[in-house]
């Protein structure tokens, strides 16, 4: 069906596209739905590639390099260390030049001594030995000093947000307003520069630029397109609230550096596309926005419970559901977790869990499995004691996800309460379960613990308070079909399905390209 809509679509992301399932999706049913769609993303440590997602193509572009800016504070630390080496590398090679020097001085001083061979005087004149070792002693001294300044100036820039940071923020904010994201983090330009090229080989009708560092990206394009006689329009999918970063361990001049690059090309895009009503509302307000964006949930598609798979699809063990995997048989109870893997999504706060909950069994399919926040898990659970009641695996594809998860009992989110992105979040795993039919537990972040008590299809928990996480999944447990009911009433899985919020893009798609007909 590829190709048989006017319009060719290029799709821009900042990953490798991997594990992202809201692109994936948006790609496939696009091109199902008649669009030639091409979606661009950033190549793996494995180098670029090209391969098809349903009728979709997909290009991963190596990210190509840029001269790095020299940081205000990095300035100003080679003043306050003149004599520190380039980098810490020299500053090795020099230190370990000390131990030749060394050696050969002791060869000088002690070897008319130890001669016991033939030949009895040295065939080469040499300085005297006092000239030597002071030479050498001068040679050392410079070079341990040197040392150590390289070590004290790289030990200043650890810190990220500093002084310096605020007033380099400060300044070019001040000197160049919204450009200012040029100098303070020039990221962005890396990722125009390693797809603009296929992005004017496509020559696209429309770009569909997903999350914050691709909006510049598509408008630049466009503006360069337009240029060229070409109309090309652009929408926008904003995944976050960007001003929301702040608590995500990011640095002033970072943020002030996204916000900027958002708000310059903001008003380039033709219309703005979004994950969650809450977040299309502060949207609306942040950008003075002429209408509010439309909102696409992270819904993945609908659970045929008639259907078999038909992917033929397993883990490689073999398994085709997380029961099967986890070895598990169908009377012990077991919660699920599936997504990223890091500190703010309290991951360690369901191993916390397990230890008020004997008999239950937790399930993550996760995104690294080497990292060391999931190591940090292991250590947690062989320190409390429950290692044989969690089973980490990685991800599964996110088509055949929903039925891999539905023989589980329980879904759990356990995300940190207070980020704004958090707050506001509807985020895919929340429908993956729904469309799993599993009674959900969620911490008391303001969007999805709203719902699920408009739902009544789950418990809500303290954030990180792993006894009262304990407490609402044994209250699902003990009374698991009343929180299954909702799930049978008419049309509400549809509503919450992937097919139903790509009809929205549908929409959107025609509209914008309505010249092409």
């Amino acid at each position: 069906m590829s190709g048989s809509r006017p319009g060719r679509v290029v799709m821009l992301v900042d990953n490798t596209i991997d594990g992202d399932s809201r692109v994936q999706k948006s790609a496939r049913a696009m091109a199902e739905a008649g669009w030639e769609v091409h979606l661009i993303g950033r190549a793996p440590a494995s180098g670029p590639d090209t391969y098809q997602i349903g009728d979709a193509q997909i290009h991963r572009l190596s990210l190509r390099r840029l001269p790095p800016r020299t940081t205000l504070r990095r300035r100003v630390s080679k003043l306050r260390y003149p004599l520190s080496y380039k980098n810490q590398d020299q500053a090795l090679l020099m230190s370990r030049s000390i131990k030749v020097d060394w050696a050969e001085l002791e060869m000088s001083t002690a070897g008319e001594a130890a001669r016991t061979g033939i030949a009895r005087s040295p065939r080469t004149t040499q300085l005297p030995l006092l000239a030597q070792r002071t030479a050498g002693r001068v040679r050392r001294g410079t070079i341990k000093a040197r040392v150590q300044q390289t070590k004290h100036r790289a030990a200043s820039w650890g810190d990220k947000d500093g002084a310096w940071e605020e007033v380099e923020r400060r300044f070019w904010s001040t000197a160049m307003g919204d450009r200012a994201w040029r100098r303070l983090d020039p990221l962005p330009l890396r990722y125009e520069l390693s797809y603009r090229d296929k992005i004017e080989e496509l020559q696209p009708d429309l770009i569909h630029a997903h999350d914050f560092r691709m909006i510049g990206v598509g408008a630049r394009a466009a503006v360069r397109a337009r240029r060229a006689g070409r109309n090309v329009r652009v929408i926008y999918d904003a995944h976050e609230f960007v001003p929301g970063l702040a608590q995500a361990n990011r640095s002033k001049k970072w943020l002030a550096s996204q916000v900027a690059y958002e708000r310059e090309h903001i008003g380039y895009v033709d219309a703005i596309v979004t994950v969650s009503p809450a977040l299309a509302e502060m949207l609306e307000t942040a950008h003075g926005l002429a209408e509010r964006p439309i909102v696409t949930l992270n819904a993945p598609p609908k659970l045929d419970p008639a259907a078999d798979d038909g992917s033929g699809w397993t883990t490689p063990e073999g398994a085709r559901d997380v029961r099967e995997a986890c070895g598990l048989g169908p009377d012990t109870p077991l919660a699920v977790y599936c997504g990223g893997a890091a500190p703010q999504r309290c991951l360690h706060t369901i191993v916390e869990s397990l230890q008020c909950s004997p008999e239950v069994h937790a399930a993550f399919m996760i995104n690294n499995l080497d990292g060391d926040y999931v190591n940090s898990l292991r250590v947690l659970a062989a320190e409390l004691g429950v290692s044989d009641r969690i089973h980490l695996m990685p991800y599964v594809p996110y088509d055949v996800l929903v039925r891999f998860l539905s023989t589980a009992d329980v879904g759990i989110h356990p995300l940190r309460k207070g980020p704004v992105n958090h707050e506001v979040a509807l985020s895919t795993k929340f429908f993956e379960f729904m469309q799993a039919r599993l009674p959900v537990v969620v911490s008391d972040v303001k969007a999805m613990s709203d719902e699920v008590t408009r739902v009544g299809n789950g418990e809500i928990f303290r954030s990180e308070d792993s006894k009262d996480l304990a407490r609402a999944v044994g209250m699902i447990l003990n009374d698991r079909a009343r929180y299954t009911k909702p799930y049978d009433r008419s049309g509400m899985l549809d509503e919450w399905s992937w097919e139903a919020q790509a009809e929205k893009y549908v929409v959107l798609y025609e509209r914008l390209l309505k010249d092409l007909v």
